[in-house]
């Protein structure tokens, strides 16, 4: 498990697969011409919420002291 997520669940695999979906959606939406910065900026901002929640899937980080030769 990875952040109390069993990222091999179909429950996980599921909610994966939507927000990449989402996530490539967005992308090709904030390609557009048309939008102004402020709908620009709305669509980064929900790519960067729906990352997160991606990013629930990953390993934190080890942190690891740093004991140095002092």
């Amino acid at each position: 498990m990875t952040n109390g997520i069993d990222i091999t669940s179909p429950t996980w695999r599921t909610v994966q697969q939507f927000v990449e979906g989402q996530v490539a959606n967005e992308r090709v939406r904030n390609d557009s011409t048309a939008l102004d910065a402020l709908q620009t900026a709305e669509l980064r901002g929900r790519i960067a919420a729906f990352k997160s929640l991606l990013a629930l899937g990953k390993p934190a980080p080890e942190i690891v002291a740093d004991v140095g030769d002092y």
